[in-house]
C-alpha cells in the first residue's frame, strides 16, 4: 500500500475577542461546490443571526474539531491520529471558514480561515454591492423570492432574496438587499447555495465563532498572500516553511501521519481549490 502524509500545525497566537450575543435566526443553506478537479460537493452551511451581527459557518467542521480534540484528550496524540481518517470521513464534507458579519462595528466583518493548518483572521469593511434587480420571481422554502445580480471579490452572483424576511444577511459576505437571500449561483456555476431551512435560532445559541484563540490577525492582503504561497506544495516544503517562518514564542507542533491510497509515496501535494473570493 502506499502511504500518505498528512501535517498537522498547532500555533498559539493572541486573541482578538468580539462581543456575543444571543442568535435570534437560524438559516440553513446547502451549497453544491465545484473543486479544481471538476468534481462538486455538497456542503450544509448555517447562518446564525443576532441583533446586530451574524455568523456564517460550516458546522460539519465544528463537529469534527470537536470530537477530534475529545479523542485527544482521552487517549492522547497516538489516539487522534489513529482516529483521524475515520473522523474526517465521518464528517466529510467539511470547511473551516467563519464569517462574523457587523462585528467588531457595524459595516465590517471578520474572516477565519485556515492556511496550511494555521488559523488566521482578518477584519475588512463590508463590501457594498450594487445590486442590478429584475422582475423575476421564485419560490424558496415557501417564501417569494425576488432575483438580484452583483459583483463582490471578482465572482458575480445572481441570488434570490425574500422580503418576506427583512434581514439584510445572506451566504458567504452577500449583504444589502432589503431581505434574506435565500439563493446565490456565481456567474462560473463553481458555487450554488439555496436555502434549505428557516427557523429560530435553538435556545441559548450565542453568535459565536468556534475557536476564536487560534486565529492569528492579520490583513487581507496578507491573507491572499499566504493562501495563493501554500497551494501547490508538497508536504516537505509545507514544514520547511512553517519552521523557518515561526516567529519567537510561537509554539509548533508537527505530526506525520501515516495512512493508504496516496497517488506518490511519501509525498502529496497541497490542493488547490476554487475560493469565493477570487480577489
Amino acid at each position: 500500500m502506499r502511504n500518505i502524509y498528512i501535517t498537522f500545525l498547532f500555533l498559539i497566537f493572541c486573541s482578538m475577542a468580539y462581543a456575543q450575543e444571543q442568535a435570534k435566526y437560524r438559516i440553513t443553506y446547502d451549497c453544491d461546490a465545484q473543486v479544481v478537479t471538476g468534481k462538486t460537493n455538497t456542503y450544509r452551511w448555517t447562518l446564525d443571526i443576532g441583533e446586530t451581527t451574524a455568523v456564517f459557518y460550516n458546522n460539519n467542521y465544528r463537529l469534527y474539531s470537536s470530537e477530534l480534540a475529545k479523542v485527544k484528550t482521552q487517549g492522547g496524540d497516538n489516539a487522534m491520529i489513529d482516529q483521524l481518517s475515520v473522523i474526517s470521513g465521518k464528517y466529510f464534507p467539511k470547511n473551516d471558514l467563519q464569517i462574523v458579519v457587523g462585528s467588531p462595528d457595524k459595516g465590517e466583518y471578520i474572516y477565519y480561515k485556515q492556511v496550511l493548518n494555521s488559523g488566521l483572521k482578518y477584519v475588512d469593511a463590508l463590501p457594498v454591492i450594487e445590486w442590478q434587480l429584475t422582475d423575476s420571481t421564485k419560490t424558496i422554502c415557501e417564501y417569494e423570492c425576488k432575483q438580484a445580480v452583483g459583483s463582490v471579490y471578482g465572482r458575480t452572483w445572481t441570488v434570490w432574496y425574500s422580503i418576506e424576511l427583512p434581514l439584510n444577511y445572506g451566504p458567504y459576505i452577500l449583504n444589502g438587499l432589503p431581505g434574506l437571500i435565500m439563493a446565490a449561483r456565481d456567474s462560473e456555476g463553481l458555487f450554488d447555495f439555496k436555502a434549505v431551512g428557516v427557523e429560530n435560532a435553538p435556545e441559548n445559541v450565542l453568535v459565536s465563532v468556534y475557536k476564536e484563540d487560534s486565529h492569528q490577525k492579520c490583513t487581507r492582503k496578507r491573507f491572499l498572500q499566504l493562501r495563493s504561497e501554500s497551494e501547490g506544495i508538497n508536504k516537505d516544503q509545507l514544514v520547511d516553511r512553517i519552521l523557518s517562518q515561526r516567529t519567537s514564542g510561537e509554539k509548533v507542533i508537527v505530526y506525520t501521519v501515516s495512512g493508504t491510497d496516496a497517488k506518490v509515496d511519501n509525498e502529496v501535494e497541497v490542493p488547490k481549490y476554487n475560493h469565493l473570493d477570487k480577489e
